[in-house]
């Protein structure tokens, strides 16, 4: 399996902005501190209007498994349920770029549902 990277959009309430960056530094923190397959966690402000500012996590992963890590680690389940308490206005969306053949992807569709969805790739390549 080779490298590959995830995108996470979420959609803050504006008055939760400063709360929201707040918690994602911790996060941010935490998966640092206990995570060796996540090669980058970086945090953008991709667009912002007066009801809400929408944020996008970019994730790369060394292998495979590690997005699993990610997603079962104690400290980002928690991160989830506390945005998910009134901080979000609407659901996460998660992007997959990746070269996984069906099998490797059904198994993350059955789980995630349609907050997941994978980059419809034209032309790419993964080392």
């Amino acid at each position: 399996m080779t490298l590959f990277f995830l995108e996470a959009y979420e959609h803050v309430h504006k008055n939760k902005a400063q709360q929201y960056e707040q918690m994602s530094l911790a996060i941010d923190n935490k998966v640092k501190e206990t995570e060796p397959g996540m090669l980058i966690h970086a945090q953008t402000k991709v667009s912002e209007t007066e009801q809400e500012v929408v944020y996008r996590w970019l994730e790369v992963f060394e292998k495979y498994e590690d997005l699993q890590t990610h997603l079962q680690s104690e400290f980002v389940q928690a991160h989830i349920k506390n945005v998910n308490d009134g901080v979000v206005c609407a659901p996460t969306e998660l992007v997959v770029y990746c070269d996984w053949d069906e099998a490797q992807k059904s198994p993350w569709r059955e789980s995630l549902g349609e907050a997941l969805t994978f980059a419809p790739l034209v032309n790419a390549f993964f080392r």
